[in-house]
């Protein structure tokens, strides 16, 4: 078998690349890489060993996570997803406010007292429940003894059917009387003295509206307060819609003071038409205790991504030739490592780069590595 001379391998090449080109195809084909987006490898700075004392570098470890911060704004504290936890009080009876009153933004229990109510009518209520029940007491008695009459032939029937007739008569005009002090917010068989009824809250919750002032006369029937039930809560936060989780994404909403944050469970599916933004829906498993329903906050949305990203003091990243970038120190070498931004929060950048394991990345001394990257101040 005889070798191919070297003129006889470059001929087939030869015919290849003219074919190409009166074809009009590409010469070649970048394989596409496996870590796409993610910048270029770093490039080692070249540091004179006499400079090396005088660096006064400082440098922090990369963290990890896959949790992405993606934007800001407010959110709304609700008591429930659909917002309608609410109970509202209305002045059971025509009468003048007295003492303090609870203010927006308190918890109150169910039971508490809000208010007292002072009112000439709640007094006439009370004295014909007081009447009528002690004449269905009396009533009741008579009965009895009747009966008693009655079963040892001592008096006619007649009579135990007429004492009959007023028992159930005096037991109607109770009933009509307790209802009276019903409708007006009171217990039969508790006194409020002197005409003041105490106007109790009917719900724990948060109280969210007030529409009185303390001295205020009002009328039954009147809408006072509105008390939002604080058994569980809700975050909602607008977001555009091209910044919202996608479906089967895991995203929480985090507020400053609060323990823990909230899973996002609903996405609005339609686009408010005004503001042109979707509505989160984030339940926390145990409601913030800072913070109350009708209540807006400071909150960030963040998103879990496939692939981890580093997270770097925002200050350690710089921009040379239009790409950020970070000072990187892997044992005794330093490095200029170009980075993408993938988001800022609190002071800090999530970015990704080809970090190794034990890189630190350098947040002092920055500026002598700057102009070492650039070819200056070696000499």
């Amino acid at each position: 078998m005889h070798a191919l001379s070297p003129r006889a391998g470059l001929a087939p090449l030869m015919v290849a690349f003219l074919m190409a080109g009166l074809c009009g195809l590409p010469l070649a084909q970048a394989t596409p890489t496996v870590n796409a987006g993610v910048p270029k490898p770093a490039q080692a700075i070249v540091i004179p060993e006499a400079m090396r004392p005088n660096l006064k570098i400082q440098s922090v470890p990369v963290v990890s996570t896959q949790n992405l911060p993606i934007t800001q704004g407010l959110a709304s504290i609700s008591a429930a997803a659909s917002n309608q936890a609410s109970s509202q009080v209305s002045a059971p009876a025509d009468g003048l406010i007295v003492g303090n009153l609870p203010q927006i933004g308190q918890t109150v229990t169910a039971g508490q007292t809000l208010f007292e109510l002072a009112s000439a009518g709640l007094a006439d209520l009370q004295g014909q429940w007081s009447m009528a029940q002690a004449r269905a007491a009396l009533a009741q008695q008579n009965l009895s003894r009747d009966a008693a009459l009655f079963t040892d032939g001592l008096i006619a029937k007649k009579r135990l059917d007429d004492t009959r007739s007023q028992a159930q008569s005096a037991a109607a005009e109770l009933n009509a009387a307790t209802a009276r002090l019903q409708v007006a917010g009171i217990t039969a068989g508790k006194q409020a003295t002197g005409g003041h009824l105490a106007v109790r809250a009917p719900v724990t919750g948060v109280v969210t509206q007030r529409k009185i002032m303390p001295g205020e006369r009002v009328m039954a029937g009147q809408a006072l307060f509105e008390i939002t039930m604080s058994g569980e809560q809700w975050w909602l936060m607008a977001v555009p819609p091209a910044l919202a989780p996608a479906a089967g994404a895991q995203a929480e909403l985090k507020i400053a003071g609060c323990p823990e944050a909230a899973p996002v469970k609903l996405v609005d599916l339609a686009v408010d038409p005004l503001s042109q933004m979707v509505t989160l829906r984030a339940e926390p498993k145990t409601p913030c205790a800072p913070l109350r329903p009708g209540q807006k906050a400071n909150a960030s949305l963040w998103i879990m991504q496939p692939s981890p990203v580093q997270v770097v003091p925002i200050g350690a990243v710089t921009e040379l030739d239009n790409q950020q970038q970070v000072f990187v120190q892997r044992g005794e070498q330093f490095f200029l490592m170009p980075v993408q931004l993938r988001g800022e929060f609190d002071g800090m950048a999530y970015v990704l780069g080809d970090f190794q394991p034990q890189d630190l990345i350098v947040t002092h001394g920055m500026s002598r590595l700057k102009a070492l990257a650039l070819g200056m101040g070696a000499e």
